[in-house]
């Protein structure tokens, strides 16, 4: 399965950090960005069960 496009806007900051950061693990800058959403997803329970609560009242 394809991944959709998607645009964020982030602070300059963040944005060179993650070409850094992309270069020195040689991943790429999607599968970073996914990988630190998750972990936040694990630290934070309750906004991962409130966010599938939103998405399954919307559906």
């Amino acid at each position: 399965m394809a991944k959709k496009t998607r645009t964020y806007r982030l602070h300059e900051e963040t944005i060179e950090l993650l070409k850094a950061w992309s270069f020195i693990t040689e991943k790429d800058q999607q599968d970073i960005l996914e990988e630190a959403f998750l972990e936040y997803i694990k630290q934070h329970p309750e906004l991962h069960e409130k966010a599938k609560k939103v998405i399954e009242a919307v559906k």
